[in-house]
């Protein structure tokens, strides 16, 4: 498991959208996985907000998160997703944290 599993558990307390995730499906929840687990190591955590809309949380450190979101598209892609719309944000999760604000480091729009 990640070694930021204590700081995921703090921000599901901090912050409830991270922690009461609704369930779109199986596909949604694989991807999900990937983006908790240790093959995407620049993604901490991810949410789905609707159906069609994919949140990543990081830790802001100097890359470029339009890139990281458009590397995304490609994941979900070979997930099930391929040929449907769906947008990708990049969330600053230390300002989550913080301010409970949504800041958007990057973003993709995948088709």
């Amino acid at each position: 498991m990640k070694k930021t599993l204590l700081f995921l558990l703090i921000i599901s307390i901090a912050v409830p959208g991270f922690a009461l995730v609704k369930s779109f499906g199986p596909e949604h929840e694989t991807v999900v996985k990937i983006f908790q687990g240790e093959e995407e190591s620049d993604a901490m955590d991810a949410i789905w907000k609707t159906e069609t809309l994919l949140r990543i949380g990081v830790f802001k450190h100097g890359n470029d998160y339009d890139e990281y979101a458009s590397h995304a598209c490609t994941v979900i892609e070979k997930n099930g997703f391929e040929g449907k719309a769906v947008a990708i944000q990049i969330i600053d999760l230390k300002k989550l944290a913080e301010t409970e604000e949504w800041v958007v480091l990057g973003q993709a729009q995948c088709k």
